[in-house]
């Protein structure tokens, strides 16, 4: 028998739907909802604490698994308009977040462009003109343009694979929180 993993004893697995559910109860649609938000239900912003729950939850199973969110709700304040609402807003929320990420990656990709340019600049600079000039303040200089050659290339090598990888992994999970399928299940209240 295989061992159960970390997120396997954490979160349910629906057979029929091969989905992991992310389980959240509440009391009520607004708990879902930031309070200083004056928005309309379809724009409001979601809540800190229930953004850092399900992303917090997302990151626990690995990615190759869909996801479920469910919201447990009581009965007496079922509202479909509501729901449709809060299914809006939670799309909107992290469409939105998708979209921050692509604006840093836009950005990360122009600062790995400048970084690699400035690092052949400075390099090819130190290397081609080296010269023979044996003042301390040229020799100071010229290697302080080897070593500014050297961190710009060092930080065009930690963007490429290190900056743009966890850029890439936040977008991916966003990307599943957006497709993940919502659902309410209601009961009765305490």
């Amino acid at each position: 028998m295989r061992k159960k993993r970390y997120f396997q004893k954490l979160y349910k697995f629906e057979d029929t739907s091969k989905k992991y559910l992310i389980e959240v109860s509440l009391d009520d649609y607004d708990d879902v909802y930031d309070d200083w938000d004056p928005s309309p239900f379809k724009k409001r912003d979601i809540e800190d604490e229930f953004n850092d729950f399900v992303v917090n939850s997302s990151e626990d199973i690995p990615l190759n698994f869909d996801i479920s969110i469910v919201l447990y709700i009581p009965i007496n304040k079922k509202d479909t308009r509501k729901e449709t609402a809060l299914i809006s807003a939670y799309m909107n929320y992290y469409e939105y977040a998708m979209a921050r990420v692509d604006k840093k990656i836009t950005n990360l990709h122009k600062k790995i462009a400048s970084y690699l340019v400035l690092s052949l600049l400075f390099l090819s600079i130190g290397y081609f003109f080296g010269g023979t000039e044996t003042s301390l303040i040229y020799q100071v200089l010229h290697e302080g343009i080897f070593i500014g050659g050297w961190v710009f290339l060092w930080e065009f090598f930690t963007s490429v694979f290190i900056s743009k990888r966890e850029l890439q992994e936040e977008i991916n999970l966003y990307k599943r929180l957006y497709e993940a399928e919502i659902r309410f299940i209601y009961h009765e209240g305490a």
